[in-house]
């Protein structure tokens, strides 16, 4: 009779075994990486010092130069590339086609299509805000062509059409003396 049960248990050892030694390492993940563990980009010496402001402190608009600078003093610098990717220009393309039909909704939607590709592109954010302006969501307008202008830094004439877009759109939502500043970037470029 202990042969009959001991059998069984046996033959189930052996396959335990046998299925243990084909079976592969466990995979483990690995702990997701905290923002914080990651070493952040070396800065210049400068900037070490000084401590890091938080995002929501840092200004919006770009500094002025000295009231005795003329625009002369700005360096000239080749403009920056047209859009390349072909989904982006048909993107504008279409949008701009909308926007003359006044389907103002089809042609944001587009847009921000088209900044998803192309997210750097300053003519995609000029678009978007004029977009958002002709929309008369001024706020949304201003807050848009703010990040353009800083995606359009090397190329004069598209900044001086952002500062330009810029006055309208202080000029539509009260902000008289802000529109006299944009006015005043504008005429920098």
């Amino acid at each position: 009779m202990l042969n009959n049960v001991s059998k069984p248990f046996f033959i189930m050892a052996m396959m335990v075994m046998f299925l243990s030694a084909c079976t592969t390492a466990p995979i483990t993940q690995k702990p997701p990486v905290d923002s914080r563990d990651v070493p952040s980009r070396p800065q210049p010496e400068t900037a070490k010092t000084q401590p890091d402001a938080p995002q929501s402190a840092r200004p919006q608009a770009l500094p002025s130069p000295p009231a005795d600078s003329t625009s002369t003093d700005i360096p000239a610098t080749k403009p920056a590339p047209a859009p390349s990717n072909p989904a982006v220009l048909a993107l504008l393309s279409d949008a701009e086609k909308y926007q003359q039909q006044g389907n103002l909704s089809a042609a944001q939607s587009r847009i921000q299509r088209a900044q998803r590709i192309a997210p750097r592109d300053p003519k995609v954010y000029y678009q978007l805000a004029h977009t958002h302006y002709e929309l008369e969501d001024y706020r949304l307008a201003e807050q848009v062509a703010l990040k353009g202008v800083s995606y359009a830094q090397g190329d004069n004439a598209q900044l001086k059409r952002f500062w330009l877009l810029l006055v309208d759109i202080r000029k539509n939502a009260g902000d008289g003396a802000g529109a006299k500043a944009a006015r005043e970037q504008a005429s920098r470029y």
